[in-house]
């Protein structure tokens, strides 16, 4: 039981930094891809992995906020 906890979480921390990475990526890209390739496909492909680096990002955190919403109703719950 505690080794599927710990890879659980292990995996998740890991889903975290891949996103702020593709963030990062992405926004080196749009600032300095027009030194490799047109401009506008540098911008594009930028903006395009910065925004579903952000998307990721925020559904991730907000399926960890309602799962501890989940558990304080529970605990809350259990005290009374």
């Amino acid at each position: 039981m505690f080794k599927v906890n710990y890879y659980y979480f292990w995996a998740m921390k890991m889903k975290r930094n891949f996103y702020l990475i593709l963030i990062g990526v992405g926004a080196l890209i749009a600032g300095f891809g027009d030194g490799f390739m047109e401009e506008e496909i540098a911008l594009m492909i930028g903006f395009v992995l910065m925004m579903f680096g952000i998307y990721k990002t925020t559904q991730s955190w907000s399926i960890g906020q309602s799962e501890e919403r989940d558990r304080d109703l529970k605990n809350e719950d259990d005290e009374l």
